[in-house]
């Protein structure tokens, strides 16, 4: 009889425990979800972040592709639990894409907070792209891009690796993570902006110092950065030479990267440190505005001299915008970490990276002037 008791009991126990959730409330289906495909971040101030997100819109018969939202959070999760109460959607991450941040926070504040906390949830992906935007990351994502696809898909595919753009570093939270707590390096990413009102484009690289933004370099120069790093696949890139005879106007040539092979020699002093940077490239001149004359070997040689000239110029100019904002893009500080391993640290590499004396001699060979000559 008191078995049969305490198992009623028992019965009417578990009832109460789960009989009684209420049937509105259930997990949601896909339909349910509405999958974030873009995050901004925008300055507010040292302890707040004002979120701007990007919703697709699955229905095809929506008047809008996208619904997007903004709020004013210390964390980023939750501004998640916070747009969730504006919408009819469960808000997930699971499709997030493109993290965005504008240039004032990412100068005063800082990435890290921000990925560090994304970076432990297990529903967002370590291969997120990273960009930094001229302006406010709202005005990018709530713009209306009449000509273009969606903005989620927009963004995603403008930062994806190409050959036109591989000046670029393609960042992902992954990789400035990674490069942040390097010993040798410092992260970069792409600066965006917006262009001919409804256009977006990568113009710059955005040069971190830790997980803040500290510096900007030009397409050109971050080409030459890239090839350091021994990246393949590198754009063409536009160098201006001295006309001939040393007379009137400067002349244009865009010199098509055929192969590329940079070396770097460290002395491994720290006392006194010296840093000597190699480059060889073998290319084709695609467009020349000049006049003189490229079938002609002399010439054509006169011509390698001068491009040789100008990007060893670049080269060291890049170089040394580096030492003075105390950033490594280019991964130096390993030259001279596998001669004088003992008591490194990347505090130590920042201040002897700013004493470096740097030297670097580029040779050019043009391997071919075109289909006519």
């Amino acid at each position: 009889m008191k078995l049969f008791f305490s198992s009623l009991l028992l019965v009417f126990l578990t009832g109460l425990l789960f009989g009684c959730d209420d049937p509105n409330v259930k997990q949601p289906v896909i339909e349910d979800l509405g999958m974030i495909g873009v995050m901004g971040f925008d300055y507010v101030d040292d302890e707040r972040v004002k979120v701007n997100i990007s919703l697709p819109q699955p229905q095809h018969d929506a008047e809008e592709q996208v619904q997007t939202f903004s709020t004013v959070v210390r964390m980023p999760h939750q501004s998640v639990m916070d747009i969730s109460t504006l919408t009819e959607k469960v808000l997930s991450p699971l499709q997030l894409r493109v993290l965005l941040f504008s240039e004032e926070y990412a100068r005063k504040v800082g990435l890290w907070k921000v990925l560090e906390n994304l970076y432990r949830d297990p529903q967002v992906g370590t291969n997120i792209f990273i960009a930094v935007v001229k302006g406010t990351t709202e005005e990018v994502i709530k713009r209306d891009y009449s000509d273009k696809p969606e903005i989620n898909v927009y963004l995603n595919e403008l930062l994806k690796p190409r050959i036109m753009t591989a000046f670029s570093p393609f960042t992902t939270i992954h990789y400035f993570i990674n490069k942040s707590t390097d010993e040798v390096s410092d992260p970069s990413a792409p600066y965006l902006e917006i262009v001919n009102e409804n256009s977006l484009k990568i113009t710059k690289v955005a040069l971190f110092s830790g997980d803040k933004m500290v510096g900007l370099l030009d397409p050109e120069e971050s080409k030459l950065v890239q090839a350091m790093k021994k990246r393949k696949g590198l754009p063409d890139i536009s160098v201006l030479i001295p006309g001939a005879n040393g007379e009137g106007e400067e002349e244009m040539a865009i010199l098509k990267f055929v192969a590329t092979k940079f070396s770097a020699e460290a002395n491994g002093d720290l006392e006194n440190p010296e840093l000597f940077l190699h480059f060889y490239i073998r290319g084709s001149i695609v467009d020349y505005d000049g006049t003189r004359d490229l079938a002609s070997l002399e010439e054509r040689k006169e011509i390698e001299e001068k491009i040789s000239e100008r990007i060893e110029d670049r080269v060291i100019h890049a170089v040394r915008e580096f030492q003075e904002l105390g950033v490594d893009p280019g991964g130096f500080g390993e030259y001279f970490r596998v001669k004088a391993p003992r008591g490194w640290s990347k505090e130590n590499w920042q201040e002897v990276f700013k004493q470096t004396d740097i030297t670097a001699h580029v040779e050019v060979r043009i391997i071919s002037t075109g289909t006519i000559r």
